[in-house]
């Protein structure tokens, strides 16, 4: 007898012959060749009759049975009698002489039938017939598997974890602010095209993330996250059924970010230890042993895609190394082992990660910059990259449709989404999902895209640091409720937080007193954008918070007291973060300098128009000290962190080591005493250290197991009170929708036909 979980399912096709009849799987519908009305299953039944015919007329245990189609639940053996019983009706079958379903004394079943995977009528997606509370079953029509490509970032897990929370909650807020969402500057509104429908084929408690489909678009990879924040590959045929583990990941290492190979046969995927270094690994898809090809480069990884032959990896580098210029895409030779700058035309400061080659293999698109991003494509031989989207902003993944005619892609900024852009004309469609959507993976082969689906939830919490030594910190959450809140600011009293939330059902800035459970009040007449914290005044009379307005960021001065609100006239389009100075007529603000990279400008704004006295490039986020007269700043191409006087001269280097990476340039705090980094380890989810200690010195632990989210945390003046943004919910599934509406094919049939 086998047990289904080391046999997974491979489904071939959306119909399925056995004996006499046919199986319409994504309908659930068993079809008779006398034309009789079908007879519809439940999913239960229908994941039985699937888990048997794989077996291929071996018995199957009922205890297996009962984990393959109910994990993680305590079912009694009366729903696996009912599946059963409800199969033999749709078949005709006499259990005392059977035909098709065999019981086995104190064994199990055996399928005893015959079964043959059949061609596939058109995909589609049995929304409208679900039976209430239940998830339909989604499979895809099987192609040959010609050439593919291979996509995703290479995070660490739990830095992954973090930052789909946060996109998470942030797109929830946002989608229910706003019904209707607009692209950015290519169209003065982006289309709506009717809801998306999807199903969700995952549904464990915790974090299924990174999904990638096989070229057939018949299996789905993607990585399954364990409560301490490690991540194993997992494969899972594109039902609700259980997945089988694909790599062995040895003891405190995460392996992310599977990508298929263009044949379907093998997987690669990056293998982090507990520092974050990480190799590049290859697996078949079929299983077996695991084997290095790599160190990442420099000992980070960021996207990648294989080669239309498959015989390397094209990846991006998120930051600049010590002496570049710019940072490059760079391939991996698999055969040797040996990394090589792609040669084309960059410029000095941009970075470029996220390859996909084009279906037909002629072209590359990638991502430019970090923060402000855009989609930029060229030829794969090189030459001179070609913008594509105007966005500037934060995307969040992105792939082709199968048929090369467009891109699909999730971004967050004004607005936040899944979104298409057509590449004939340039338009950008909003795709409206009942639901949150990002990190697209679109299948090679076929008109299926998997996504994660996240349903997280956030809060504030106050930590208290201990008066002694051995003392414990004191957690506690701020202002509860069963909405999301996030980004808090403590004023300069440390009486008063403002803060980010949809409690009213819509985002919206948030004043309460500290010391007043229930005096949390919105701001009425103004959208933040999710991105930075609200900046307080000195005086505490006043915050600078960046909002939508117009479909466009502006830049706002809220009144604390009366909640009246000012737009100011900054002359630099769509600032993305402001700070006071110790002239109430100097502001610093931080915009967009050119082709998605950031310049801090400081303003003299008693000028009308404003006065440009200075600027520095390269600054993703700028705090003013006010008792040191400095102010510090952070990069998103480099660690470190730097302090200027705050007419922008005098620079120095206050840490070389920290922020470790550059995408983590938000996670800093100025205190009484200086500044402070939220760092995380795996001995301690949440740390507090202060800037400039040596590089291998421990950071302070606040929360063993937790692990604070990647966005800006506060200190008050006293250094006693941290406030941070942790989860209070934190789940997320891979969804998975058809998405044949919007391709006419795939490259490699229009390429037969040609």
């Amino acid at each position: 007898m086998l047990n289904p979980r080391s046999q997974p399912i491979y489904q071939e096709s959306d119909r399925l012959r056995v004996g006499e009849f046919v199986v319409d799987v994504p309908r659930r519908e068993v079809v008779a060749a006398n034309g009789h009305e079908p007879t519809r299953l439940t999913i239960k039944s229908l994941h039985v009759l699937l888990a048997l015919a794989g077996q291929h007329g071996k018995v199957v245990s009922r205890e297996a049975l009962l984990e393959w189609v109910w994990p993680d639940t305590l079912p009694t053996d009366d729903v696996l009698t009912q599946a059963i019983g409800q199969l033999r009706k749709a078949f005709g079958d006499d259990r005392e002489s059977p035909r098709y379903l065999e019981t086995i004394s104190k064994g199990g079943y055996r399928l005893l039938a015959p079964v043959e995977w059949l061609d596939s009528a058109p995909p589609h997606i049995p929304v409208a017939a679900m039976e209430e509370n239940e998830q339909p079953a989604l499979s895809v029509p099987v192609a040959p598997p010609p050439p593919s490509r291979g996509r995703k970032p290479l995070w660490m897990a739990v830095a992954i974890a973090v930052t789909l929370v946060a996109f998470a909650v942030i797109w929830q807020i946002t989608h229910r602010a706003s019904d209707a969402a607009q692209a950015a500057p290519v169209a003065d509104r982006a289309a709506t095209e009717p809801a998306l429908p999807f199903v969700t084929i995952t549904s464990r408690p915790g974090r299924e993330v990174d999904a990638n489909l096989s070229p057939d678009g018949s299996m789905v990879a993607y990585a399954q996250i364990d409560e301490k924040g490690h991540s194993t590959i997992v494969l899972q045929t594109t039902v609700h059924v259980p997945p089988r583990p694909l790599t062995s990941t040895p003891a405190g290492y995460s392996d992310t970010m599977p990508v298929w190979s263009p044949d379907g046969r093998t997987i690669a995927f990056a293998r982090f230890d507990a520092s974050s270094r990480c190799q590049i690994m290859l697996i078949a898809a079929s299983g077996g042993n695991e084997r290095k090809i790599a160190d990442c480069f420099a000992g980070s990884a960021s996207s990648y895609d294989w080669t239309p032959d498959g015989s390397g990896l094209l990846m991006g580098l998120e930051t600049k190394l010590p002496g570049e210029r710019s940072s490059p895409l760079r391939l991996l030779d698999i055969a040797s082992g040996q990394w090589k700058a792609l040669d084309y035309a960059i410029s000095e400061g941009d970075i470029d990660i996220d390859p996909r080659y084009s279906p037909d293999g002629k072209w590359i698109v990638f991502r430019r910059a970090i923060s402000l991003s855009d989609l930029w494509k060229m030829p794969a031989t090189g030459g001179t990259p070609q913008r594509l989207t105007h966005v500037k902003s934060d995307i969040r993944g992105w792939d082709w449709l199968p048929d090369g005619s467009g891109l699909v892609f999730s971004y967050i900024g004004n607005e936040i989404g899944m979104f298409r852009y057509d590449m004939a004309s340039g338009a950008v469609t909003h795709l409206k999902m009942e639901g949150f959507a990002v990190f697209p993976d679109v299948a090679r082969n076929s008109p299926v895209m998997a996504f994660t689906v996240d349903q997280s939830t956030s809060g504030i919490f106050r930590l208290t640091l201990p008066s002694t030594p051995d003392g414990k910190v004191v957690k506690e959450r701020v202002f509860p409720s069963s909405r999301s809140d996030m980004l808090p600011a403590i004023s300069p009293d440390g009486r008063t937080l403002a803060f980010i939330s949809d409690r009213s059902s819509r985002l919206e800035l948030w004043l309460g007193e500290l010391d007043k459970p229930d005096s949390a009040r919105p701001v009425q007449g103004i959208m933040p954008i999710p991105r930075h914290v609200p900046v307080w005044s000195e005086d505490g009379s006043r915050m600078l918070v960046i909002a939508k307005r117009d479909d466009q960021q502006t830049l706002h001065e809220v009144e604390a007291e009366s909640g009246r609100i000012h737009l100011l006239p900054v002359p630099a389009p769509s600032p993305i973060y402001a700070a006071y100075t110790s002239d109430p007529n100097l502001l610093l603000v931080g915009s967009d300098s050119g082709e998605g990279r950031l310049r801090v400008v400081l303003y003299d704004r008693s000028k009308t128009p404003w006065r440009e006295i200075s600027s520095l490039q390269d600054v993703a986020l700028v705090r003013f000290d006010a008792p040191k007269d400095r102010i510090y700043f952070t990069r998103v191409t480099k660690p470190g962190i730097w302090s200027a006087s705050p007419m922008l001269g005098d620079l120095q280097v206050l840490d070389a080591y920290r922020p470790r990476m550059a995408k983590e340039y938000k996670r800093w705090a100025i205190g009484p005493d200086g500044v402070y980094y939220m760092d995380w380890s795996e001995d301690c989810a949440t740390g507090w250290i202060k800037m400039g200690a040596p590089e291998k010195q421990p950071a302070y632990c606040l929360d063993h197991e937790v692990e604070a989210w990647a966005l800006p945390p506060t200190m008050d003046r006293t250094g006693k009170n941290i406030f941070l943004t942790l989860d209070v919910s934190n789940n997320a599934d891979i969804g998975l929708a058809d998405i044949s509406s919007m391709t006419s094919g795939t490259a490699i049939a229009k390429h037969a036909g040609d």
